[in-house]
């Protein structure tokens, strides 16, 4: 029998103001019996964990259902409305019939689904041109205690909501970016504790953000214990007093500039009842007004929020000279910095933030371009005071500090990391402490590029959505965060920006960069598919997979004989000498690579991956058409950039070939000739990278592919320029924008995702977890360590919609022990080179592959049941 944990709604426990009456279902199974397979499943849905005690589902009882393939259950019951909180428990049956108890109850609560819920009107004061935070407060009464209270809040371009003096909520820059001429996204909190009866205020400040403006809608909705409902909201339309705005001590904000916080003006009762009108050091003060809606539909959040995740202290603090603190945080990262200082008043406290240090031991803000990055703290005068900034924020490992009253020590400065709070999903660690730290680096780089949507990079003023880096990143980032939230949104983001023609843009949401995207955007059909293989979400490839096949048509209009020549960016940034110069130095277009090529290949990926998207959603026709799309471009393909054998494709450098071989694209009889093109100018480059961002994804998967392994991982620990190593080597703690280290202005971010694609390689190629096309949810992976490689351990973790998957492997001499943990749901195929055999121990069965459909011709393979633990002694056959 099986039981059931970890329940989860929309991939999120207990989610608190979810966006769809549809809501879908999943949880992990356990059972101490891996041979039975889960059957069928029942859930109940009720209205009240009362009814739900009793087995009564009022809004749905699934009644047994067969299990299927996705994880994730669509809820089919009775129609669910704003502000509902249902409870639900599932239970499943084995494949003998045999049905095992039912989980433990657990809720979710739908938001406010339609517009006519919203009795709010868009707050603001037209009038206010200040450089700052714009402050509004709102007192009320209420006549008895609350029972329940919600608000459902959002602000432009940031807010932080406050009633009764605290702050509401963990959140911070919220919401996330959105093209707000098409959507908004709101957030829901319960308030319940923060209310009492009598005087209330709520209050609320609003930054400028992504959109430079200041606008709020709010609606708190109570309960009070005499039966009665109150609602307060925004707007001067409720016949009750109305909002006040002024302008603070958050006196001038910006996300690329930073902040300046003069805490002379600040009224600790502005969001209480302790305001002081005539006391109060505001430098305006006048009633706030209803101000023009963005014009997109406000719609619930759907990801994680932004949060402060981790708080760390300085690792150094020094003195360049006198008056002038430094402070080393030890690592590249996004944030801000909190600080701790006693002063006399009017004392300014300016910190500025950077990656990197002058010779003088000062910050180097260079590549940072226009953004200053800067933030100021003027003290009051009042004793102690801890101030950190609330609407902007950096990234950085140096700090410095001037005007500092007194010795600044490291109990002064707490560094407060920020990221959307995903939780990790990926775990790797190995016995070559170089590969240790590229991935350590890769998991910084990523944590410090995603703020509501997947940033190139955090410091200088740009951070944004790159398509095109996307392409390249978005393995990698499925293996290293929780994703399943966080990206189908950035998806909607695309799909926002869309034109009538099917062009989408460079970035989403659209602030810079062109329109139409670069070809090489192919992120707009992975990330739908990694959605699918990855998590189980079919919804997301349903709701996108129309605006992915007008893009692809759109692409189409634009090729001549299947070959799409236009191309801005193909495989980014590739080392120096093969970067094509300019005036101003070398360019980050590759000058051996042509855009052409880089641009077929991606639209035949496109079409390669709408294909697998139309398969895996029952769209027969749109598969069949596809897959003969797919084998004209890879026709066309051939024929115009195949330049033959020693050459193989385009210029013949490692981009060209690596591409066309990691698509298949390459004729059979033409695969092994192309291989030693391959291998050929990589050992003429000493065992150097020539790619850019994409095909550096790409030259590592196929290396391993077609039996070169030890070459591939040669390439990875290499530790002159160009490599991972070479920046580790130089001090980095996060991966590069470029090979070259490079400090002055211009395309110089030390800490930008693009080539940090090597992590994804780690779990599939190391430790050897690799998820099969055709699997829905990881319902089938392969697990293909790398034995053949020189390495001693390596062992990887992966949170699964279905559970830890994990796959490690230990070799001592000739014998390489096997730790292999399956959680129930997923089938593993064990794949394991030719020379090699298993014996296992009794308690854990190893049952033989009958069909070997996906082990290559040099592997022998093994089925793995969901449900156990595996350990597995593997020698070679020679020595057993």
């Amino acid at each position: 029998m099986f039981t059931v944990t970890n329940l989860r709604c929309e991939f999120a426990e207990r989610p608190l103001g979810l966006g769809t009456a549809r809501p879908r279902f999943s949880w992990e199974a356990l059972t101490s019996e891996p041979e039975r397979t889960v059957a069928g499943y029942q859930i109940l849905v009720a209205t009240s964990v009362d009814k739900l005690a009793n087995d009564i589902g009022d809004l749905w009882d699934s009644g047994q259902q067969d299990m299927p393939l996705a994880p994730l259950i669509e809820y089919a019951g009775a129609a669910l409305h704003s502000r509902q909180r249902p409870w639900w428990k599932v239970r499943l049956w084995d494949d003998r019939g045999r049905p095992g108890p039912y989980s433990e109850p657990d809720w979710f609560e739908i938001a406010l689904l339609d517009s006519a819920d919203w009795r709010a009107d868009w707050l603001g004061h037209a009038g206010s041109s200040s450089r700052g935070a714009l402050y509004l407060r709102r007192p009320f009464v209420l006549a008895d205690k609350p029972i329940r209270a919600r608000l459902y809040v959002t602000g432009l371009g940031w807010y932080e909501a406050h009633l009764n003096g605290a702050k509401v909520g963990s959140r911070v820059l919220d919401p996330a970016p959105t093209d707000t001429s098409v959507r908004v996204p709101y957030s829901t909190f319960d308030v319940t504790d923060l209310l009492h009866e009598g005087d209330n205020v709520l209050g609320a400040i609003l930054g400028h953000g992504w959109a430079g403006s200041h606008k709020l809608l709010a609606q708190l909705e109570i309960s009070l214990a005499d039966g009665s409902d109150v609602v307060v909201a925004t707007g001067n339309h409720l016949n009750t007093p109305g909002w006040m705005a002024y302008l603070g001590p958050i006196v001038d904000d910006s996300i690329y500039d930073g902040q300046t916080y003069d805490s002379r003006l600040e009224n600790p009762g502005w969001a209480d009842g302790g305001l002081d009108f005539v006391a109060a050091p505001m430098r305006e003060l006048f009633h706030a007004m209803v101000v023009d809606a963005p014009g997109g539909s406000v719609e619930a959040q759907p990801q994680e929020p932004i949060e402060v995740v981790e708080t760390r202290a300085p690792v150094a603090i020094t003195a360049p000279r006198p008056g002038l603190f430094v402070v080393d945080t030890g690592q590249n990262l996004a944030g801000w910095v909190r600080l701790a200082a006693d002063g006399p008043r009017g004392t300014q406290v300016t910190l500025r933030y950077a990656e990197s240090l002058h010779a003088d031991g000062t910050v180097d803000q260079e590549n940072l371009r226009s953004a200053q990055a800067q933030d100021t703290f003027i003290l009051a005068g009042r004793g102690r005071q801890v101030w950190e900034p609330t609407f902007t924020y950096h990234g950085f490992r140096y700090v410095e500090i001037e005007g500092y009253p007194g010795e600044l020590r490291a109990s002064d400065v707490d560094v407060q990391v920020v990221r959307s709070a995903m939780s990790f999903r990926g775990h790797f660690t190995c016995d070559n402490d170089l590969v240790n730290a590229i991935s350590e680096a890769v998991r910084w780089t990523e944590a410090s590029n995603v703020h509501g949507v997947p940033t190139d990079c955090p410091q200088r003023n740009e951070r944004m959505g790159w398509l095109n880096d996307l392409a390249a990143r978005s393995e990698e980032l499925v293996h290293t965060f929780d994703t399943s939230r966080f990206l189908p949104k950035w998806v909607q983001d695309i799909a926002d920006i869309q034109d009538s023609v099917g062009a989408i843009t460079d970035t989403a949401p659209y602030h810079f960069g062109a329109r139409p995207a670069d070809p090489v955007s192919v992120c707009y059909a992975l990330i739908p598919w990694l959605m699918i293989t990855h998590h189980g979400d079919l919804r997301t490839a349903a709701t996108h997979f129309d605006g992915i096949r007008r893009w692809y048509d759109y692409l189409t209009s634009r090729a001549t004989g299947r070959i799409v020549s236009y191309s801005y960016y193909g495989d980014w940034a590739p080392p120096e000498g093969e970067s094509l110069e300019c005036d101003d130095g070398v360019s980050a277009i590759a000058a051996n690579t042509p855009g052409a090529l880089i641009s077929t290949a991606h639209y035949y990926l496109t079409a390669l991956l709408l294909q697998r998207m139309a398969q895996a959603l029952g769209r027969d026709e749109d598969a069949k058409q596809l897959a003969a799309d797919a084998a004209a471009i890879k026709a066309a393909f051939h024929a115009e950039f195949y330049r033959g054998p020693g050459i193989g494709y385009g210029s013949g450098n490692q981009a060209c070939n690596a591409i066309a071989l990691y698509l298949n694209l390459v004729p059979t009889n033409n695969v092994a000739d192309t291989v030693a093109a391959l291998v050929a100018d990589i050992r003429a480059h000493d065992t150097h990278l020539t790619t850019g961002n994409l095909c550096t994804k790409y030259i590592l998967e196929t290396l391993v592919d077609h039996g070169h392994a030890d070459l591939a991982l040669e390439l990875v620990t290499q530790t002159t320029y160009p490599s991972w190593g070479y920046m580790l080597s130089n001090g980095a703690t996060t991966i590069w924008e470029r090979w070259e280290h490079a400090t002055g202005g211009g395309m110089n971010s030390h800490n930008h995702p693009m080539y940090a694609s090597v992590g994804a390689w780690f779990y599939r190629r190391l430790a050897g977890i690799q998820v099969p096309d055709d699997a829905i949810g990881m319902s089938r992976v392969i697990i293909r360590p790398a034995l053949e490689l020189s390495l001693s351990h390596a062992c990887a973790e992966l949170s699964t919609v279905r559970g830890t998957l994990r796959s490690a492997w230990n070799r001592v001499d000739d014998k390489v022990s096997l730790t292999i943990q399956v959680p129930v749901g997923i089938e593993a195929e064990l794949c394991l080179p030719l020379e090699f055999d298993v014996a296992t121990d009794p308690a854990d069965p190893v049952v033989p592959c009958v069909e070997n459909n996906s082990a290559s011709s040099h592997d022998r393979a093994w089925l793995l049941r969901g449900g156990t633990t595996y350990r597995i002694a593997v020698s070679p056959i020679s020595a057993s």
